[in-house]
């Protein structure tokens, strides 16, 4: 589990703000009195209680928000004069390359323009869950873990998306976080060795582990997995990718990271 940890009268992850720093000096460097102006959400706020006394500019309800998490932040860049046009360039110049995603699909002034998320690790989520073509499940399913990881879930069915959140976590691709433990949960716990095992105690063992280290790679390594007439299952993690294809995987290897494999199941 992750503590939020203060920043400017409000809470963030520690790696929101890290990357809130660095935005900093890089505003910093793009020109002499360029600065980032920012909001957040406060400690009071940071819950479900706190979503539904205030919304924030999204309005979105508890299950779906962010602000729980410490991860959405409200950005805006002063010293360019009036020219909110520019500011937003300027803005998403120096935000998105430092891992910020914008609310909005495009830079121009809106309601919502000065929401930002910094997803973090959780990127994966979206990205294995849109790779899939449930699309759908990517938004609900990455404010869950993310929620779920500073202890700020107030839903149901904590444990089971508690299981599934750590699977993401170490890489282990197991659909969507919606507490549903099906075939692809169960085989991901098997694969991590954790078949049979009461579903609590599939946390604390899961809490234990290591996602494997991100290191920069010697190379891109490529190469195609079959097993004739067998029935197998692909979980993958750190700089290790699968695709499905009809006779088997794809895979590729861009880093350290596992490939774990279940025949027959």
């Amino acid at each position: 589990m992750t503590s939020l940890q203060p920043y400017r009268q409000t809470v963030v992850t520690p790696d929101t703000y890290d990357a809130m720093c660095r935005l900093e000096r890089a505003a910093a460097r793009f020109g002499e009195g360029i600065q980032v102006t920012y909001g957040g959400v406060s400690a009071a706020h940071a819950s479900w209680e706190g979503v539904e006394q205030d919304a924030g500019p999204l309005g979105l309800p508890p299950a779906l928000s962010m602000r729980p998490t410490g991860r959405e932040v409200y950005l805006g860049i002063s010293g360019l004069g009036d020219d909110r046009l520019q500011e937003l360039a300027v803005l998403w110049s120096l935000a998105v390359p430092l891992g910020f995603i914008p609310w909005d699909r495009y830079p121009v002034p809106s309601p919502t323009s000065r929401v930002f998320h910094y997803i973090g690790h959780w990127d994966t989520v979206g990205d294995f869950l849109h790779g899939e073509g449930r699309g759908d499940h990517a938004w609900p399913s990455m404010v869950c873990a993310a929620q779920i990881e500073v202890g700020t879930w107030g839903g149901n069915r904590i444990t089971e998306r508690t299981v599934q959140m750590h699977l993401h976590r170490l890489g282990i691709h197991c659909g969507p976080i919606d507490g549903n433990i099906g075939s692809v949960t169960i085989a991901a716990m098997k694969a991590m060795g954790l078949g049979g095992v009461e579903v609590s105690r599939v946390v604390e063992a899961l809490s234990k582990m290591s996602a494997p280290s991100e290191t920069p790679s010697a190379g891109r390594v490529q190469g195609h997995l079959v097993l004739g007439g067998v029935a197998m299952n692909a979980f993958t993690s750190g700089g290790v990718h699968t695709v499905k294809t009809r006779n088997g995987y794809a895979v590729t290897v861009d880093g350290p990271g596992r490939l774990i494999l279940t025949v027959g199941e």
